[in-house]
């Protein structure tokens, strides 16, 4: 995979991979023209308006796939470019994977998943935010600890739109009992953001908010260990953006239990296709293609 003489200017320097490195995010240059993202904020109302290019083949959680039926609140739809075109092709866009290539260190990139996340304007309570959680949480049955998250708004972001904000360097925090627990709550949902603040200030961790200020184009990336969330949407218009989960070369499926003492079973498990074994095939060509492979040169 190659990318023009134009787009390797967009790559992050060795200075932005140190800093991704310790600080657990960045932000990139204008990757995307406002056409692309114009188009791609274009096709969220025709998927909203029930109109998808493709079906994912299993059901998936209810809170998950978002309907106008469940109101106005905080709008989450998993997989979302495995069900509509224009999403996948800015998803698709090989400078994207690339700089997660570069940010990581690793010579390929596969997709892991993908959601469409729309705040409401205006509208106030825990509900709508987004409480304070890092990935890896939700990916227990994955083995790499390098997998990261490329944040897309199709518009331009700030902190009054509730942009996402960063735990500054919470990728590199000891595991105490309060860090430990907090890595291993599932709190992207919360009904009690300001509990969970407490709590991270009990921690004995430096708590620096850094919110992703960004013009429409830019991209932030951050790492699966990385705390983040956001805050309400005070501005007049939607919040709107994509997330592109993905993974490195390394990552594999691993068993792993519950709370409930039961089998722990994320949603690629009952996508992918099945190895030998049995086991969930994270390297499935349709549901978790390749995005990168190779050397960022």
């Amino acid at each position: 995979m190659k990318l023009s003489v134009e787009e390797k200017e967009l790559l992050p320097s060795e200075e932005d991979v140190v800093f991704y490195r310790s600080h657990g995010w960045y932000i990139s240059k204008k990757i995307f023209s406002d056409e692309e993202i114009d188009e791609a904020l274009s096709a969220t109302e025709r998927y909203y308006a029930g109109e998808k290019d493709w079906e994912i083949p299993v059901r998936i959680k209810e809170f998950l796939d978002w309907n106008p039926g469940k109101g106005n609140i905080l709008r989450l739809n998993d997989y979302i470019v495995l069900q509509n075109l224009e999403i996948q092709k800015l998803a698709f866009r090989p400078i994207l994977s690339a700089i997660a290539s570069k940010l990581s260190g690793s010579d390929q990139i596969r997709l892991f998943n993908s959601s469409l996340i729309s705040k409401p304007p205006q509208i106030t309570g825990d509900h709508v935010k987004v409480g304070w959680h890092n990935d890896r949480t939700y990916w227990r049955t994955c083995t790499s600890d390098k997998m990261l998250t490329a944040w897309i708004p199709l518009h331009d972001c700030d902190e009054k739109m509730g942009t996402i904000t960063m735990i500054d360097g919470s990728n590199l925090w000891p595991s105490n009992n309060i860090i430990a627990q907090l890595r291993h709550d599932k709190s992207f949902v919360s009904s009690d953001v300001p509990e969970i603040e407490k709590r991270l200030a009990k921690s004995g961790m430096p708590v620096r908010f850094v919110p992703m200020n960004m013009k429409k184009g830019q991209v932030s990336f951050h790492h699966c260990l990385t705390f983040h969330g956001s805050g309400l949407n005070l501005s007049a218009d939607h919040r709107r953006a994509v997330a592109v989960h993905l993974q490195d070369r390394d990552n594999r499926y691993r068993a792993s239990i519950g709370e409930d003492g039961k089998k722990y079973i994320y949603n690629n498990d009952l996508l992918c296709r099945k190895l030998a074994d049995g086991a969930p095939d994270y390297s499935d060509p349709y549901i978790t293609p390749i995005l990168w492979e190779g050397k960022v040169d």
